[in-house]
């Protein structure tokens, strides 16, 4: 509290006076209706559009900054939690929820450390009821629909003389049983009344999947064309049964298909530390919340400062900007955008490292400047300009992204107008009004009132930093991208050869820093020796630069073979761990992938367990079959030991 009266009490305390004076004043809150949130038919829907006030609680004394951002925030809350009820255990304050879920995850690694995420969600408890009814009526469509393919004279014909049912048939035969799965899996979590967290995410995932199965048939011509287009920007690609009852059985990709094809830029960016922080086992980055109800945008708007993602499953197709998706596309729909969210928050987080209480402070301030917000749409008479207003604040910090702070939206708005109008150009086409005409004068004035609006909440960012906001002109920049490589990612390292990008790449017991410019792969898509060019350093597993091995000894570049090992020989004498070949000893050591290195061993490189992480050649060659791939002559050979890659980052 000392801390914030001496905040106030200096230079900046005048230019505060205003935005002061407005945390005070009752903020008007309009309620909206559903956009781009989960819609669940079954489910109550939003509720009826009113005006509500928040009012501040009277106070005998004067409030500081802290104080007034509080009490603003407990008034919000208020009102999306009876606009909410359904959610209310999150709206009535995010961020104790998110404190909860955090507590409830140290709680259970202590239990289960190989995965933490099994804590007890007891809140999800309605949601899973919902779709286990659900899955039921879904089941009997399904099994009705079987009834009346199997009896159709075709069919007959088909197993009589050919041995063999419609392609039909077996889907819908099939998905029952993944029908059946689910169910099974639900009614061991209602009958316990135990919701793991972990598990509540998992089912709506594959539900959203099962669910959407035979929705792309029911969309228009319009969409059906869309479609193609949306799958790839999004990286959703259509499974058939199978594949899909194979994906439930391994529980693999439990948020975010694996990408195909090419999507978005910045959803590609995001895409694996987005999943990545959601397995983290050390601590909880985010809370996901898979939702079944419709949300409108004052529900996002309102988390957008917290750790708090919604994910939609939807039983019925949904249109938003400008498509209409079915289950399991809408879900990754959902996920791309909160993705790109926490990439752009957690590189703001970065480039200004903030600290926890300014964080803190900051979330609090980007409730009170959505308010002003509300209280600003509210105020223009124009409702041609009010909607465009509204709608390019909310694309802005939902659709993209965008941290609701100051310096986060003036240095982003003027960016992309391109995509924003190709954007405001599909959606009319799909028949999803935006609610105003003349797009190009509407938006010019829109820029200018929001940009005002924030260049007046920018000294209060600034005094909040003790430092002018860092402009984020590339955000990858600041959000390095690490990637656990497995055979469906094996493209990102094509990706980092092609760009030139500077990268960190981990095997389990040492890695290396450097451009790469070449990857030799198996027969199976497994990389199994990789070249880099320029300088290099060698590094130990907690990524520190190991004794002798940094840019000056590898200034002209470096290049080593990854793999299971096969045989490890010294002096013609087989061996069975690196530790037992001595200095001066004729090495050879085959690797499971054909590569073979042999030469005169130098030394040994250890970590602090007394494990081998590199073994030095005084000379040697490596070869491929016929293929060279390090002659002698080229000097000392130091091999990185490591029998995959675990890791890869790209550093700039």
């Amino acid at each position: 509290m000392k801390e914030t009266k001496r905040f106030l009490n200096n230079k900046w305390s005048a230019p505060l006076t205003a935005l002061l004076i407005a945390a005070a004043i009752p903020a008007v809150v309009q309620a909206d209706a559903a956009q781009c949130g989960a819609v669940f038919q079954i489910e109550t829907q939003a509720l009826a559009a009113k005006k509500e006030v928040v009012k501040l609680v009277s106070q005998d004394k004067p409030q500081t900054l802290r104080e007034k951002l509080e009490t603003n925030y407990k008034a919000r809350n208020e009102v999306l939690a009876k606009r909410y009820p359904q959610l209310e255990y999150i709206f009535k304050d995010p961020e104790a929820f998110v404190q909860t879920m955090k507590q409830r995850f140290e709680a259970q690694k202590r239990i289960t450390p190989e995965d933490p995420r099994m804590f007890d969600f007891p809140e999800a408890a309605t949601t899973m009821k919902d779709i286990r009814a659900d899955l039921e009526a879904f089941r009997q469509e399904v099994a009705a629909d079987l009834r009346s393919n199997k009896d159709t004279f075709r069919n007959r014909l088909a197993h009589t003389f050919l041995g063999r049912r419609s392609s039909k048939v077996e889907t819908l035969s099939k998905t029952l049983t993944y029908i059946h799965k689910l169910q099974r899996d639900l009614d061991v979590m209602i009958d316990s009344n135990h919701y793991p967290y972990r598990d509540t995410v998992y089912t709506l995932y594959y539900y959203s999947r099962i669910r959407g199965i035979f929705q792309f048939k029911e969309l228009n011509t319009y969409y059906q064309v869309a479609k193609y287009i949306d799958m790839s920007m999004h990286g959703y690609r259509r499974l058939n049964i199978d594949a899909e009852l194979n994906l439930y059985k391994a529980k693999e990709s439990p948020i975010i298909q694996v990408r195909s094809g090419k999507i978005a830029h910045e959803f590609r960016v995001a895409e694996v530390p987005f999943r990545e922080s959601f397995e983290r086992l050390d601590k909880l980055d985010f809370v996901i919340i898979p939702s079944t109800h419709a949300l409108g945008s004052s529900a996002f708007m309102h988390v957008l400062p917290h750790k708090i993602h919604f994910l939609g499953a939807t039983n019925t197709p949904v249109p938003a900007d400008g498509f209409n998706r079915p289950g399991g596309l809408f879900w990754m729909h959902d996920v791309r955008h909160e993705a790109d969210r926490f990439m752009k928050m957690t590189s703001y987080r970065k480039a200004n490292n903030l600290t926890a209480k300014q964080e803190e402070t900051i979330a609090l301030l980007s409730q009170q400047w959505q308010a002003d917000f509300l209280k600003l749409k509210n105020s223009i008479t124009d409702p041609e300009l009010r909607a465009s207003v509204e709608h390019y604040h909310f694309y802005t910090h939902h659709d993209v992204g965008v941290p609701l702070v100051p310096s986060m939206f003036l240095n982003h708005h003027k960016d992309g107008m391109a995509v924003y109008y190709a954007f405001l150009f599909h959606k009319r086409n799909a028949g999803q009004e935006v609610g105003f005409k003349n797009w190009f004068e509407n938006t010019r004035k829109t820029q200018e009132i929001l940009t005002k609006f924030w260049q007046e909440r920018l000294p209060l960012e600034q005094q909040l930093l003790r430092k002018e906001p860092v402009r984020l002109k590339n955000w990858e920049e600041w959000f390095p991208m690490t990637y656990k490589l497995d055979k469906s990612q094996t493209s990102v390292l094509n990706r980092a050869v092609e760009s030139g990008s500077l990268v960190r790449l981990q095997t389990e017991m040492a890695g290396v820093d450097g451009i790469l410019s070449k990857v030799i792969y198996s027969k199976d898509g497994q990389p199994i020796y990789v070249q880099f060019s320029g300088a290099a350093r060698l590094l130990d597993r907690a990524a520190q630069e190991l004794p002798g091995q940094g840019v000056s000894v590898h200034s002209q570049g470096y290049s080593s073979p990854i793999g299971a090992v096969k045989q490890i020989t010294a002096d013609g004498i087989v061996k069975s761990e690196f530790s037992q070949i001595r200095e001066n000893q004729m090495v050879e050591i085959q690797y499971e992938s054909g590569i073979v290195v042999k030469g005169q061993m130098k030394g040994l490189t250890r970590d602090e367990s007394g494990a081998v992480n590199v073994v030095t050649f005084k000379t040697a060659e490596a070869t491929l079959g016929e293929q060279m791939l390090y002659k002698p002559e080229w000097g000392s050979f130091d091999l990185m030991i490591g029998s995959k890659i675990q890791s890869f980052e790209f550093l700039n």
